[in-house]
């Protein structure tokens, strides 16, 4: 067993890719070698700012040998009548090396044919992995690629070397004209130069006497250390030291180095959220934020930053320490004027100023959004019986939400949109329920972020971005295959999310909203060449939010047989919250052993009934034992107890459901002998259809909650 080093060194990469690139790396290298049949034990991945690696242990030193047997052509063509063979039979045994005499005769069929029984010797690991590795390479290149020089090769950014160690002999293959070896690069600035590789197992230490740290969780973990004890330097305690920051200074650094710097006490007076988005989104600097930090929007924050370098000498950390200060500082100052300057204006007042602001080619303004989104904000009120409390912030905040769109501070910090909206108008005494939906509304912003907290920024979140989804899908612009350039899909997953975990109590029809809005985007658009059609819309858009439901239940823990059984029951976008609780129920159901009894039953009502199948049971025509102990058995069990004034009542939480499969427990061991003993399918039709009814009254119950026969893979 061997190890074999791949080190594709480039110029800096984006540091948004590699953790991807790493992925397709280590995916493309499992599916390559297994196709080769070249076993191997584990990989490892590393990666710098300016290179991709890959560490394979356990590399086999040749493929397996594999013995196959090849079909010829058949022996009434393959030899002459005075038993000579042909020329077919020739060319067949010289193909695979082989003379006619070693040729074997079977039966294929009625037919015999000639076969060669072939034992294929499995090449060296160096010629092997000579030839997978340029074609790794050349996959795992992703999204906007470049091309340099001459070279006809794409790649993220150009590369400038490759190493190909198996253990300590090189593997040597060209891609491009750039020829495979063992020459590496250390620090770019604090051991430049080439880096000669003697062996695989001395590869990472190699590095770090060259300043590199090859790890990338080395780094991480060394750079959280590093900023918490800066922090703890000034008696303070490091922000966003779990979310994106981190992951991206991780990408930018090979010899990470905690630099902490100061600014003025003037601008602790500004939002916290100000201070951090200049720091964060623009500086990549981590806050540092007081130990005894609250829930306020701004106080929380020390005069201080911290920033990581990728030198750690005397000379430069003065250097970057000042050079940092200096653009905070004007970053800041920026910030500051605009703030208060904003605040010259009133909110209310820019709102003719979102007429000239473009929404989408197509959909209008942003004027005409907060008109749409108001008039949406009013009919969902009514239409879900929105108490005051919630309808009123509602109505208002969708009055105002996009106005700090046009102010000055948003068009300087994108980053902020809703945040300054809050604070202008909390500044302008607007109710606390509209400050904090202002704020929230756009939530979740990102991976790194979470639902709204407040009933009202829920709503309003979900309606904003239903009106995004709905009106782009009505455009035509739906994502293809990775590209994504409207977040639709972020948007979709942020309703879904806010929808099951924050507004289940109200069971939003999501259906019944897109409704409305498709009412309102259809005069907008009906002119448009190739225009869709209103059901193809709905269906598209029915469809995208459906997949990202299943995906989420997936997520929660839910077996995939369960997700499928209840999406197929009814349709989810009316009460996403009620899907959840019936998978809940079903859950529990195939728990127990009695509960698969159970399912076991709906799975066979299920796949013998028909769409056509007939409803209405005539009770005096039930002649056989058997018929009559199973209508007993649902009557007493279940009809008498759940149907009220001879009508079924609709299951629509989930004790009800756990009542409902509960109540079923009893019948489910007569069905099972009525299936045994009672011809359903009877030839005399007025049985059949009597015995059909029978049964479509209890499916009734199970295809309430599930569509049963898709739970059959769990049945013992």
């Amino acid at each position: 067993m061997t190890k074999y080093l791949l080190e594709i060194g480039t110029e800096e990469l984006p540091a948004n890719q590699i953790d991807d690139a790493l992925g397709r790396l280590e995916e493309f290298f499992t599916r390559e070698l297994s196709e080769a049949k070249l076993g191997f034990g584990s990989m490892e991945t590393l990666s710098t700012p300016r290179r991709l690696t890959i560490i394979i242990d356990g590399l086999e030193s040749k493929q397996q040998t594999t013995h196959k047997k090849v079909k010829g052509p058949p022996v009434k063509s393959a030899f002459k009548e005075d038993g000579s063979p042909t020329p077919q039979a020739e060319g067949f045994a010289a193909k695979h090396g082989l003379t006619v005499a070693q040729l074997e005769k079977e039966e294929v069929g009625k037919e015999v044919y000639l076969h060669a029984n072939l034992t294929i010797e499995g090449r060296s690991a160096t010629d092997v992995i000579a030839e997978i590795a340029p074609r790794v390479i050349n996959e795992i290149s992703g999204e906007r690629l470049m091309r340099w020089g001459s070279c006809e090769l794409k790649f993220v950014r150009p590369i400038r070397w490759i190493v190909s160690l198996l253990d300590n002999e090189v593997i040597p293959f060209s891609l491009d004209g750039i020829e495979a070896g063992r020459k590496s690069y250390g620090h770019r600035i604090l051991a430049p130069g080439t880096l000669e590789i003697n062996k695989v197992d001395e590869y990472v230490e190699k590095l770090r006497g060259a300043k590199v740290i090859a790890s990338p969780q080395e780094r991480e973990e060394l750079i959280k250390s590093q900023v918490e004890e800066k922090a703890k330097s000034v008696n303070g305690k490091a922000r966003q030291l779990s979310g994106s920051l981190l992951r991206e200074v991780v990408h930018i650094t090979e010899w990470p180095h905690a630099v902490i710097g100061t600014f003025s006490d003037e601008y602790l007076s500004l939002p916290d959220a100000l201070l951090e988005t200049v720091m964060v989104h623009h500086q990549r600097y981590f806050p540092v934020e007081k130990p005894n930090a609250t829930t306020s929007t701004s106080g929380n924050l020390l005069p201080y930053f911290i920033t990581i370098s990728n030198n750690d000498t005397a000379s430069a950390t003065s250097q970057i320490t000042q050079g940092n200060e200096r653009v905070l500082r004007a970053r800041l100052a920026d910030g500051k004027f605009f703030y208060f300057d904003d605040q010259k204006t009133k909110l209310s007042a820019r709102r003719d100023r979102l007429a000239q602001l473009t929404y989408q080619q197509g959909l209008g303004s942003y004027l005409d959004k907060t008109e749409r989104l108001t008039k949406l904000a009013a009919a969902v009120s009514k239409q879900f019986k929105l108490e005051a409390k919630v309808s009123v912030p509602l109505e208002r905040t969708m009055e105002l939400c996009k106005l700090d769109l046009v102010t000055n501070l948003v068009g300087e910090l994108p980053e902020l949109q809703g945040f300054v909206g809050a604070w202008y108008a909390e500044l302008e005494k607007e109710p606390p329920e509209v400050v904090h939906a202002i704020a929230s509304h756009y939530s979740p912003r990102s991976n790194d972020d979470s639902i709204p907290s407040d009933v009202v920024g829920m709503f309003v979140a979900v309606l904003d971005k239903l009106d995004h989804v709905t009106g782009l899908f009505s455009l035509g612009k739906k994502p293809s295959g990775s590209s994504d350039p409207f977040a639709l899909r972020r948007n979709a997953q942020g309703v879904i999310d806010i929808v099951v975990d924050g507004l289940a109590e109200y069971a939003v029809n999501i259906d019944w909203i897109i409704e409305q809005l498709i009412d309102t985007f259809e005069p907008m658009l009906s002119g448009r060449k190739k225009a869709l059609t209103r059901e193809e819309i709905k269906n598209e858009i029915s469809e995208f939010f459906t997949q990202r439901l299943r995906t989420k239940l997936l997520e929660k823990g839910f077996k995939r047989e369960i997700v499928d059984s209840v999406l197929a029951a009814g349709n989810p976008m009316e009460n996403m919250a009620d899907t959840v609780a019936r998978c809940k129920s079903v859950e529990k159901l195939v728990s127990t052993a009695e509960g698969l009894t159970v399912v076991k039953a709906g799975v066979r009502i299920g796949n013998i009934l028909k769409a056509d199948s007939p409803e209405a049971l005539n009770p005096e025509q039930l002649s056989e034992p058997l018929e009559k102990e199973l209508w007993k058995a649902f009557s007493d069990n279940v009809k008498s107890k759940w149907e009220k004034n001879g009508s079924y009542l609709r299951p629509g939480s989930e004790p009800e459901y756990d009542q409902v499969l509960n109540m079923l427990k009893p019948v489910a061991p007569v069905v099972d002998k009525f299936f045994e003993d009672i011809m359903v399918n009877d030839p005399d039709k007025a049985k059949r259809d009597n015995r059909h009814a029978l049964l479509k009254n209890i499916d009734r119950y199970y295809s309430t909650i599930a569509v049963f026969p898709k739970l059959q893979p769990l049945l013992p």
